[in-house]
């Protein structure tokens, strides 16, 4: 209609800052509240707390705001954050969890005596089952 636009906004880059620190801030409060009711009850207060300084305009404000709660992420950070199972270092991410994390390198191999047999089991059949080239 008249009056409307379709072209597309750009988020300035303090709106993706502040965007960032909020995701950020949400996923800090899942790693320590295991209680959904508990989690949905402190989000709803995270977001008030940045619906407070929505209003804020100026730069050197909106920068300290921001530096403070970056700052306050950083403290709570929790020391073994909840990662899911295929991310990097958790269960099912590859062989062993930490593999690469100082394991040595053979504990992470196969031995050598199991080689063939793995090769066996978990190569050839998907071999076989690939259509022809």
């Amino acid at each position: 209609g008249a009056g409307s636009s379709s072209m597309s906004v750009t988020p300035s880059a303090h709106t993706l800052r502040v965007a960032g620190i909020y995701r950020r801030s949400l996923k800090t409060l899942f790693n320590w509240v295991v209680d959904r009711e508990t989690f949905i009850a402190e989000a709803t207060d995270l977001r008030k707390q940045f619906e407070a300084n929505r209003h804020v305009k100026s730069l050197p404000l909106m920068d300290k705001l921001c530096a403070d709660a970056e700052a306050e992420l950083e403290k709570w950070k929790h020391p073994d954050p909840y990662k899911l199972p295929w991310q990097f270092g958790s269960s099912k991410y590859m062989r062993y969890p930490n593999d690469g994390a100082g394991i040595p390198k053979q504990l992470c191999d196969i031995p050598e005596h199991l080689v063939d047999k793995y090769v066996e089991l978990y190569y050839l059949p998907k071999v076989k089952n690939l259509p022809p080239a």
